[in-house]
């Protein structure tokens, strides 16, 4: 029979904590973004589409904070999926070289005329993402994508595995997570949509993910 320790070392405690701050202090620095009024999609398509990601980051952060605690390594890796393609999508879309071009690409979304992934992501203007992660994203969303689908690898993130070497997984994608989460709300506030270039503190913002790497 496998033994599993269901309780973290202090090393690892204190590790959760402090991860824990953070994605409290990313709740907060987000928060004041809500101020603003009705937004119509047929009149204002961009700051619509911001409000509606704003909104799904703000309840995936919550999230994110209960899959911490409960050290649940296997939900990690969908909610660092689905933030990724969000990611991806959110700067395909604010890379059309035009407004029109901009607005047409969120038409298609909101009429749900999807793309495959690699065409999202080539799509991506070059100085909006970090060096080499077009390059990288192959292998990425392919490792992501296993472990999100029964097999052996999803398998052996649990099997025989402490649940210290289950945090040890858990911490780079909580990482991950957070970042490309202020990557999203540094480039509506970049591109000034729904005031949130005034609402948020940019600087606590800027601060907090360069606490990360991409």
């Amino acid at each position: 029979m496998l033994k599993m320790e269901n309780q973290l070392n202090n090393k690892n405690i204190a590790i959760r904590n402090s991860l824990q701050g953070k994605v409290i202090t990313f709740g907060e620095i987000i928060k004041p973004g809500f101020n603003f009024g009705a937004v119509k999609k047929d009149e204002k398509p961009k700051e619509y589409f911001a409000a509606a990601v704003l909104n799904k980051i703000y309840s995936l952060n919550i999230s994110t904070e209960n899959v911490l605690f409960a050290n649940d390594v296997f939900l990690s890796q969908y909610l660092y999926r689905y933030i990724y393609e969000l990611y991806v999508k959110v700067f395909y879309i604010f890379s059309g070289s035009t407004d029109e071009e901009i607005v047409s690409r969120l038409r298609d979304f909101f009429n749900n005329s999807d793309l495959k992934i690699t065409e999202y992501q080539n799509g991506i203007k070059n100085n909006f993402i970090p060096p080499k992660f077009k390059e990288s994203h192959k292998g990425k969303y392919k490792m992501m994508s296993r472990f999100a689908h029964p097999n052996i690898e999803s398998l052996n993130m649990h099997l025989g595995k402490t649940s210290d070497q289950q945090f040890g997984f858990l911490v780079p994608t909580i990482d991950l997570i957070l970042w490309h989460n202020v990557a999203i709300i540094k480039l509506f506030s970049d591109l000034k949509l729904l005031n949130l270039d005034k609402n948020i503190d940019q600087k606590k913002l800027v601060s907090l993910q360069n606490d990360f790497s991409s």
